[in-house]
């Protein structure tokens, strides 16, 4: 049933005030009858909280939606099926129901909801269509399930879904979807002003399960459409088949990293995936510095940015939809892999780990863990993406079928001819974490090369019949960026989250010497995180550097400017970086740094300094300084 602007403004006022009413009602319930959520080793809050507020959730969403508006067939299957899940998680909240048994019964809804008509649409055989509902189905239903591990943030990613299947209804998907999409939009942003950090109340089982099911029946009813509007061009085919698969998953993507994250390394590590724990993504970013409010906003935001581009896209160009996605896939692949450097923190003996979960490597782990494979899996998605960007690029975001298949001839000649000469030149043999201008300058010349090699072959060959010169010039630059820049990432990854660190909680310092020196002593800082020290700036007697940047640290001013630099940026010690600085030059900084107030040391260097035609200096024991190793941060 089609509804306007305003009706929809309407229903989501409704939903969102009931909500906004009931949850607060729910909290004085569960404190009244004590069904508290206490706290737990394995759980992320520390103080005891209201749960059931899955109730609220449930009301806030079926009672506009029963009496307000008339329900079509499919809607109440769903809601019934909704429903039904709501009840398995009431009693999985109240008898704590064993994992298999939980599993079980939303195989068995989800089966029934699909022998009520529920099913994705647009898939050639029927027995595909059922066994990849239900799969969604069940996983989605669960991956909500497992999101819902931070304060707010299954309710706050639950609400960026719902909005964008709005969004979606009004764009050309199915009418049907409007309505519920805004009515549980409302329902869970009235939830989650008291479920938002610190939280007041837990959604609980029967809210998470609620939430779930219905937004994976949702995204599946959104395949119920042959297109978009015939202002768009309309897509029928191949593109429309993308367009039913990839929608949903942009959409969800949030919650199905999670639960790809966490069943990966639970079963890397040995640990059942069933068992709860402080593992997710949330965790982890909060481990890397980010406060818990900052986390699930973020995180939301991720959600929300990725959902309008790919609504965006759906409605522009599908090609285009499908390399945005591809992208955000291999960016992912590796924000995963960054995250699971965490392990050794993450799973500790507090949690019931041993030493011995992580020798329990399985076969799929180690095979994960030859990165020359992945590597070249990734690059091979990297140089198809690059290709067909390129085309889309040239001819305007459409990609004929002359062209298409222009590309299946091309492509199988691209991949292996830039698979080797990157072989060639090297690029599987070092560590992504240390890429270098060195790294990257024989990528370009991989690059030039096998784009060489590739125009002389589609002219020998093809006599390069059909084919645009600018194609390859725009093939080669996106190749350069997309291959460049994926090994950035990590690096990239590390180094922002390291900065989120520093300012969490650290003692923050001055580095005492702007030069090559003090270069080091900010790198060996950044590298090593287990020190509770905090760059704010740099201090150097040349007039020339003042107000320089040097890895986003500023050289305030001379050691003269010492006292008014520890007042005004509450500095607790200084380092003095200067390699070759004499010992009088050094007590003359030690001394300035005590009259303000402010502990001082010096840097040693790890090798010593030998002016040229001059013998190495013999070591004494006393002489021989250990380099600077900062004290280890005690890990809350």
């Amino acid at each position: 049933m089609s509804i306007t602007l305003l009706d929809a403004g309407l229903f989501f006022l409704y939903s969102f005030g009931l909500s906004a009413f009931l949850t607060p009602c729910v909290i004085w319930l569960s404190r009244r009858i004590g069904f508290m959520a206490q706290p737990r080793e394995d759980r992320w809050h520390r103080r005891p909280t209201a749960l059931l507020g899955g109730i609220a959730l449930f009301l806030s969403f079926m009672l506009p939606n029963l009496f307000l508006r008339e329900i079509s067939s499919p809607m109440l299957v769903l809601t019934l099926g909704a429903s039904a899940m709501f009840l398995l998680g009431i009693i999985d909240d109240v008898n704590d129901l064993s994992p298999q048994s939980k599993f079980i019964g939303q195989l068995i809804i989800s089966a029934l909801i699909v022998a009520g008509g529920v099913r994705i649409q647009g898939l050639e055989h029927p027995a595909v269509s059922i066994i990849l509902t239900l799969f969604w189905l069940v996983g989605i239903t669960n991956a909500i399930n497992i999101l819902d591990n931070m304060d707010g943030l299954a309710a706050g990613i639950s609400f960026i879904a719902a909005c964008s299947l709005w969004v979606y209804s009004q764009l050309g998907g199915p009418i049907l979807l409007g309505l519920p999409a805004i009515l549980l939009a409302g329902a869970t942003a009235g939830f989650w002003i008291y479920n938002f950090n610190p939280a007041k109340i837990f959604m609980g089982d029967c809210g998470s399960l609620f939430l779930g099911f219905l937004l994976a029946g949702l995204t599946v009813t959104g395949t119920w459409t042959s297109g978009l509007p015939a202002a768009a061009g309309g897509y029928t085919g191949v593109t429309s088949l993308v367009l039913v698969l990839v929608v949903p998953v942009a959409v969800l993507l949030i919650p199905l990293f999670d639960t790809a994250l966490v069943s990966f390394t639970r079963v890397q590590t040995g640990r059942p995936i069933s068992r709860g724990g402080r593992d997710h993504t949330s965790h982890r970013m909060v481990l890397l510095g980010y406060s818990e409010k900052r986390t699930v906003l973020t995180l939301m935001a991720w959600a929300g940015s990725i959902s309008a581009l790919a609504l965006y896209l759906s409605y522009q160009s599908a090609q285009g939809l499908l390399v945005m996605l591809s992208v955000i896939a291999v960016i992912s692949l590796f924000f995963g892999t960054f995250l699971t450097h965490l392990n050794g923190t993450v799973y500790n003996s507090k949690a019931g780990d041993s030493d011995t979960v992580f020798r329990r490597s399985s076969l799929l782990s180690r095979i994960l863990n030859k990165k020359q494979i992945l590597q070249a899996v990734v690059d091979t998605v990297l140089i198809s993406i690059a290709y067909l960007t390129s085309y889309l690029l040239r001819y305007d975001g459409v990609i004929s079928l002359w062209n298409q298949q222009l590309i299946e001839k091309s492509l199988t000649l691209i991949i292996p001819v830039k698979l080797c000469c990157f072989w060639i030149f090297g690029l599987y043999r070092g560590q992504w974490r240390y890429v270098s201008i060195g790294d990257m300058w024989r990528i370009f010349k991989a690059v030039m090369v096998s784009s060489l090699i590739i125009v002389g072959l589609l002219l020998y060959i093809y006599r390069f019949e059909g084919y645009s010169r600018v194609l390859f010039l725009n093939d080669a630059i996106l190749t350069l960026i997309m291959i460049g820049g994926v090994r950035l990432l990590m690096r990239l990854f590390k180094e922002y989250f390291s900065l989120q660190a520093e300012r969490s909680n650290s003692i923050p310092i001055l580095i005492v010497g702007a030069g090559d020196g003090g270069d080091l002593f900010l790198r060996e800082l950044r590298h090593n995180s287990n020190h509770d020290y905090l760059p704010v700036g740099f201090i150097d007697d040349d007039p020339a550097k003042k107000g320089q940047i040097i890895h986003g640290i500023k050289v305030f001013g001379d050691r003269e400017d010492i006292p008014d630099i520890v007042k005004r940026h509450g500095i607790k010690r200084a380092f003095v970086s200067i390699m070759s600085a004499t010992d009088s030059q050094v007590e003359g900084i030690f001394d300035i740094c005590k009259k303000g107030g402010v502990k001082c040391d010096k840097v040693r260097p790890l090798l010593p300094i030998v002016k040229s035609g001059e013998k190495e200096p013999a070591c004494s024991k006393k002489d021989k300084v250990i380099p600077f190793r900062p004290r280890m941060r005690k890990r809350k």
